[in-house]
């Protein structure tokens, strides 16, 4: 009788581990590939300046074209549809959304590089060597255990025109 008890401890302790690794790595990958997809959109947005501008030596992002094509890079990178949702089958479940949207460029007044970006509301502290585009994104971590998080995560990312 003590194997027995021993043994379906043992079974039931593999099987807690097994879900947690599971979903440890589920979470992990979750992560990884938002950061991923929030670094290229934001390289992809941060490209988007006005050409005229940029020809006098001044840079400045068109805003609302960098805002579409970081959507565009999410869609891509995340598997969604064109409406922002997951396809099925895929790592997310439901809906990314952006909750904040920033730029400092040579447009913004009062702004010299380096320049010490402060927003304290969305917990956004960093010094700026040049013209950024700023995000922070919330996206539900999907369920694979009874155990697993429930929640919103939320990300940031801060990409810098590439003066060089």
């Amino acid at each position: 009788m003590n194997r027995v008890l021993l043994l379906m401890f043992v079974v039931l302790m593999f099987l807690y581990t097994t879900g947690y690794e599971a979903d440890r790595y589920v979470t992990t990958t979750t992560h990884n590939r938002l950061k991923f997809s929030l670094n290229r959109g934001a390289h992809d947005a941060a490209l988007q300046v006005d050409k005229e501008r940029l020809a006098e030596g001044d840079i400045v992002f068109e805003r609302g074209l960098a805002r579409a094509v970081f959507e565009k890079g999410l869609e891509h990178n995340l598997q969604l549809d064109s409406s922002g949702n997951p396809r099925a089958s895929t790592l997310l479940q439901w809906k990314p959304v952006i909750v904040f949207e920033d730029y400092v460029d040579d447009s913004t007044p009062g702004v010299a590089f380096p320049f010490s970006y402060v927003r304290e509301s969305e917990h956004i502290y960093q010094v700026l060597k040049g013209p950024a585009v700023i995000y922070r994104v919330k996206v539900r971590l999907p369920r694979t255990h009874a155990w697993s998080y429930v929640g919103d995560v939320y990300k940031n990312v801060i990409y810098e025109y590439p003066l060089e």
